[in-house]
């Protein structure tokens, strides 16, 4: 994991790996973002779960649960309504390409939507 911070957000790179031929083999990266800002704070936290389905390697299942949290300061600026989800991307072994495969773009555009908070 990498993670960076500035005074209010916090950057997280989190690498999904394999080993395979005794080495360590890169699946995704994960990215998450948290910020702190006067009357809430918003994060997202990482989870792993691996599901067996009869390939050579079990599924992996990774969700991020993106909360909003109100603090209950007052400021100048509304604060978003508090809220909680999940999102999830689940990873199934490929055969023929002999890789994981992501049944979705989710992760992708959760990133993309936090590259435009920063």
């Amino acid at each position: 994991m990498s993670a960076h911070f500035n005074s209010s957000q916090n950057y997280v790179i989190t690498p999904l790996i394999m080993v395979r031929d005794d080495k360590f083999e890169l699946i995704d990266m994960i990215y998450t973002f948290d910020e702190n800002l006067c009357a809430y704070s918003r994060k997202q936290d990482v989870a792993f779960q691996t599901i067996t389905d009869g390939q050579p390697y079990a599924a992996i299942k990774v969700t991020v649960t993106d909360s909003t949290v109100l603090n209950g300061e007052s400021c100048d600026d509304a604060p978003p309504k508090p809220e909680s989800h999940e999102i999830s991307v689940t990873y199934h072994w490929d055969e023929k390409a002999s890789r994981y495969a992501k049944d979705s773009d989710a992760l992708d555009k959760l990133a993309g939507e936090n590259a435009k908070r920063f």
